[in-house]
């Protein structure tokens, strides 16, 4: 390099020339680093899912660096000009980055999870936590990996005249673009085409948020929706997927009694509705049975709140229950213990994917399938007919999903009980909020009148005796209650979206309040346990507890498919598996009573492992399998 006389400048030119090598230094390193990841996740079957992780692996960590670079180093380079200070700054932020990477490959391994202040605080917590000593190892190597730094940092700047002679940054840069942009195109095509080699390794690394396009496909006319759905619907082959569920086959107590289950949901109820004044019916139904005062969905929207009644499983799990087209474990059993069967929807069951999941094998003359109805009162009367031409010795299985509370809407005619609803909303915004929160109890009130007609019938028909009653919501529904601007669901995690009613009218038990914290997950096993209907253990197919043993968790898991959240007695924490540097989930507390945020917390070391074993429990790599007793 030339000197010009002018000696800042110089500097500048000089330091700027050192870190390009320098970077590319580490961008070898963390590559090298990285590709632990690869041994460590499921190694793709396919080759083209094996060039994937190859390119996603050099394209992904050589942008995250370059762009560390970019925003911290290059412009430090200008106010710092003085060559070893900055250089030993950059070793310092070079060791540290490093060794992040080197710490989250130990707790992907361990965990299926990237770095997150939890387990920070699990590993460098109290001297009473087992997981400390093991991994003291892990930091021996911090300074041998400095010095490395030092040594790289030196060399370079030594040799930074010769090496400037080297043409090779452009071609570098355009290699590195281009293994970033094809691992993204790649990905792109993948989720479009359902191609399960590829989109399972969406979250093999840090940081990483590959491209997706489905809504801008579709939209344009570049992605068939009908093909895409049926593509869905033929992903089955099992060795393209990493789920291991159920855990174990079918296997069916043909000595039960075989009771009739009536199972109600009802999108967007919350829980504080089930009272005298909006629910009289429901209400007094509620006390004949067993009410779950503290009951909470699995999410915070349709899909995957749907998902956690009719499968008993994690939201976290649904990717892949999509991509392989699992039925639920439950259906499975109604239908080979020769259970008539009817699902009545008023919403078409291609909107929440439920025709490419749930209701997948339902094909058959034992089934009747009544959905798109778009009216409750049609859905309703539907379900009365059908229940009113049962044959008494044959047992049977409705599923009945409403809609009107989720659309604040009622019949024509229907008395409305609360004002000033919507119709009567004016201008002034004080009158808003109730106007709408009156609206919605207006359609509260109307369902819970057309769920007593259903109610009516299996008394009218002489099944009531004989029939299990199941009540509950998918999710709840937001009036600003949490005072941050939040309306409707799919917005937080606070109990006004996630708390919904439960209560359950079984033939025969005593009726009961239970106070402690219940989930969506814990439905399916209870129906399958308390009907006596299969002899595998609950393990084999679900993540929730029987909920008429009297053994409680100590926390909930709730969340999607990218976040999770565990709610606890005081407590709602969320958290992102992409780790420490997420938007969404990096470790945020809040309060459960108003969803406001508190300072962080730690979780119980065994806790946290417990969570962590249920998020992957169902997984080939799961995990040893925790009992349900352990969780009390």
């Amino acid at each position: 390099m030339l000197e010009t006389g002018h000696h800042y400048r110089d500097q500048v030119s000089k330091i700027i020339s050192w870190g390009h090598w320098f970077s590319l230094a580490n961008i070898l390193l963390a590559i090298l680093l990285a590709s632990r990841y690869l041994f460590i996740a499921e190694w793709p079957e396919t080759m083209l899912g094996q060039v994937y992780s190859l390119i996603s692996l050099l394209g992904h960590f050589s942008f995250i660096i370059f762009i560390l670079y970019l925003v911290v180093i290059f412009p430090i380079s200008f106010l710092i000009p003085f060559p070893r200070t900055l250089r030993f700054l950059t070793v310092i932020f070079a060791t540290v980055g490093l060794s992040l990477l080197i710490i989250d490959t130990e707790i992907f391994k361990l965990y299926n999870l990237h770095i997150n202040p939890i387990i920070f605080e699990i590993l460098l917590g109290e001297s009473e936590q087992t997981l400390n000593s093991d991994w003291q190892s892990l930091f021996v190597f911090v300074p041998f990996l400095f010095l490395l730094e030092l040594l790289i940092s030196s060399f370079l700047w030594h040799k930074l005249r010769p090496l400037s002679r080297f043409k090779l940054g452009p071609i570098i840069a355009i290699f590195f673009f281009c293994c970033f942009l094809t691992g993204h195109l790649l990905h792109m095509w993948a989720d479009a085409a359902v191609y399960r080699p590829i989109t399972a390794q969406k979250a093999n690394f840090p940081l990483a948020y590959p491209m997706t396009a489905r809504t801008f496909l579709a939209k344009y006319g570049w992605l068939d929706k009908e093909a895409f759905d049926k593509r869905i619907s033929d992903t089955r082959k099992k060795s393209d997927s990493r789920l291991d569920y159920p855990k174990n086959p079918l296997l069916i107590n043909n000595d039960n009694k075989k009771l009739n289950v009536l199972l109600i949901n009802i999108s967007a109820l919350r829980a504080d509705m089930l009272n005298d004044s909006v629910m009289p019916e429901m209400s007094k139904l509620a006390r004949k049975g067993q009410q779950f005062n503290n009951h909470f969905s699995t999410s915070n929207n349709d899909l995957l709140g749907n998902f956690g009644i009719m499968y008993g499983l994690a939201p976290q799990y649904w990717d892949d229950i999509e991509t392989s087209a699992k039925p639920p474990f439950m259906l499975d059993y109604f239908v080979q213990a020769g259970y008539n069967l009817g699902i009545f929807n008023t919403e078409a069951l291609t909107k929440h994917k439920q025709k490419q999941t749930t209701f997948i094998n339902l094909a058959g003359p034992k089934t009747t399938i009544v959905a798109g109805t778009k009216r409750d009162n049609e859905t309703v009367r539907e379900t009365r007919r059908w229940i009113k031409q049962q044959d008494k010795s044959t047992p049977w299985f409705a599923y009945v999903s409403l809609q009107s509370v989720q659309n604040m809407e009622t019949p024509n005619g229907f008395p409305a009980l609360f004002y000033p609803n919507i119709q009567d909303l004016n201008s002034q915004a004080i009158n808003r909020q109730i106007a709408l929160f009156n609206s919605y109890r207006n359609s509260v009130s109307y369902i819970d009148k057309a769920v007593a007609k259903i109610v009516y019938e299996l008394k009218q028909s002489k099944q009531y005796d004989n029939t299990v009653i199941i009540f509950t919501a998918n999710h709840g529904n937001e009036f600003n209650d949490s005072e941050d601007h939040s309306w409707g669901y799919g917005s937080n995690y606070s109990t006004y979206q996630t708390q919904v009613p439960l209560f359950i009218v079984w033939p025969g038990k005593t009726p009961s309040v239970i106070e402690q914290d219940t989930n969506h997950t814990d439905l399916v096993p209870t129906i399958l346990s308390n009907l006596a209907a299969v002899k595998n253990p609950i393990s084999d197919y679900s993540n929730g507890i029987d909920l008429f043993s009297g053994h409680f968790k100590t926390w909930q898991l709730l969340g999607d498919k990218n976040n999770f959240v565990i709610l606890q007695k005081d407590t709602i924490t969320l958290f992102s598996y992409q780790g420490l540097f997420s938007r969404q989930g990096n470790h945020d507390v809040r309060n459960r009573t108003d969803y406001k945020s508190i300072p962080r917390t730690a979780i119980h070391e065994t806790q946290f492992k417990q969570i962590l074993a249920e998020l992957n429990y169902f997984y080939k790599a799961a995990p040893a399998q925790i009992q349900n007793d352990e969780l009390k």
